[in-house]
């Protein structure tokens, strides 16, 4: 161990070797304890690389930026979520909120901690799939109807394709009956988001679901932007240590 390499460059592929002084007597070998955390971390992130979109491999519950009652409230839920493995037993996760109240942050966090845990994972967004022939949509559907984990991201009633927007639904509908976990995001209010999915399926969710309202939340641009210029208010030096360390956790 004293000259190991470190796992990246193990010469015996995750082995600890033991030469036997004794000819009659075969080598030993040891799974190494730092080699198998190390091809852990490797496949789960590999896992996350085929999950998740590039811009939310580092979207972690652990760097959300909680400032105000509603978005600790929603920080602890998807903590409790992730805590309690809350998908496995059919249960649902539904954050709505304008645009840039972390709700995207939230959801990719919750499915980095899934992936880590070894469950499968499927992340959608539904505006994309407005694009494309309805087969390839089909298809990429019927790929996320047996998932543990499934997140589709900024469901909205402006969908150019009801077809596209049937199937969501019948998704939706179909891992219900199958008792499998999932997170949607929206920036439709509780009516209206409603109205969107049907009052059926809304009545179905409702049963397995915990709703997180993020109302009354500024943007993260937006706040964002007001600690960056600070300085016009001559309160630069109030706001940049935080700005710093901010910048720590998106790195």
């Amino acid at each position: 161990m004293r000259n190991c390499p470190g796992p990246e460059k193990c010469p015996y592929g995750g082995y600890i070797v033991y030469a036997s002084e004794d000819p009659q007597y075969s080598d030993l070998m040891y799974e190494c304890s730092i080699y198998r955390e190390f091809r852990r971390v490797k496949e789960n992130m590999e896992r996350l690389i085929k999950v998740l979109p590039k811009g939310l491999w580092e979207r972690r519950l652990d760097n959300f930026i909680a400032e105000d009652e509603v978005t600790e409230r929603a920080l602890d839920l998807s903590k409790k979520y992730v805590r309690h493995r809350a998908w496995k037993i059919g249960s649902n996760f539904i954050l709505l909120g304008g645009y840039g109240t972390g709700k995207t942050h939230l959801a990719a966090g919750i499915a980095i901690e899934a992936v880590n845990m070894g469950d499968t994972v499927a992340f959608i967004t539904a505006p994309s799939l407005k694009i494309g022939d309805f087969k390839t949509i089909s298809e990429k559907i019927q790929e996320c109807s047996g998932v543990d984990l499934l997140v589709i991201d900024d469901l909205s009633n402006e969908t150019e394709n009801k077809m596209t927007t049937d199937k969501i639904f019948e998704l939706i509908n179909h891992r219900y009956e199958q008792g499998a976990g999932t997170i949607i995001t929206s920036n439709l209010n509780l009516a209206d988001f409603d109205e969107t999915v049907g009052a059926r399926i809304f009545s179905r969710l409702g049963e397995r679901t915990a709703i997180m309202r993020l109302e009354g939340v500024k943007s993260y641009r937006e706040k964002k932007r007001e600690r960056y210029v600070a300085w016009t208010r001559d309160e630069f030096q109030d706001t940049s240590s935080k700005l710093q360390e901010e910048r720590r956790k998106e790195e």
